[in-house]
């Protein structure tokens, strides 16, 4: 299990890559991190793991590890295969929603709800895709979970990189969580087809953005949020 430290430094980085601070290609110099948190390399390498684990990160051998940086190509496969998988996932979920699950996909959509009118985008961003994952839990499928956990981490990397910051799902979910209530199959699945097609048109598709900021630049904070080791 993750020591705090590690848990802080873990969401500080997972955040600066959604929130677009820590660009595409960006590499994560140990030394760089490590001076920025106050920390050693050991925690700062646990965490580098953890998110190439996650697909936000790839560790390149003998070069160090990137932010991730999917191609046009590999954005459009990303959501080729979230609509295979979650077109799936809801048909299943028709049949076999529990209360107690809806209840918890409920929550979960009122929390969206709060954060995106709350400007906490991350946080939204965050709830968006533990929705999708929570579906995908509760069609009983442990592979539909693991698949779809690698893609959900993808979309975050291809929306920092090709997106803007913002997020207006929880409607969406919304439809597509009565439609599963009802046991309405087709509407449910029509439903995550478009839900799935939006996000995705809404990518801009330009392999151009502006040079990131230095790592010191983006966790000047950092020393005074994780304790030193």
């Amino acid at each position: 299990m993750a020591s705090q430290q590690e848990q802080e430094m873990y969401q500080a980085i997972k955040q600066a890559i959604m929130e677009q601070k820590m660009r595409p290609n960006m590499q994560l110099v140990e030394e760089a991190l490590a001076e920025s948190f106050g920390v050693s390399r050991t925690p700062v390498r646990n965490v580098v793991r953890r998110l190439a684990a996650e697909k936000l990160v790839t560790i390149i051998p003998y070069k160090g590890a990137f932010v991730s940086c999917p191609t046009i190509h590999e954005a459009r496969q990303v959501f080729e295969m979230r609509r295979v998988i979650e077109v799936a996932i809801v048909h299943k979920v028709c049949a076999s929603l529990t209360d107690e699950q809806y209840q918890l996909l409920a929550s979960l959509i009122q929390e969206e709800h709060e954060a995106q009118h709350g400007g906490r985008i991350f946080e939204a961003i965050r709830i968006t895709g533990d929705f999708h994952l929570r579906l995908a839990e509760a069609s009983g499928n442990s592979y539909y979970y693991r698949y779809l956990e690698e893609l959900v981490s993808l979309s975050y990397v291809i929306i920092a990189l090709y997106g803007e910051q913002k997020t207006k799902c929880c409607d969406d979910h919304q439809l597509i969580l009565n439609a599963i209530r009802q046991g309405n199959v087709n509407r449910a699945e029509q439903l995550m087809l478009e839900h799935l097609n939006e996000i995705e048109q809404a990518l801009r598709f330009e392999e151009q953005y502006e040079r990131p900021l230095s790592l010191t630049d983006i966790f000047a904070s950092g020393r005074s949020g994780v304790g030193s080791s």
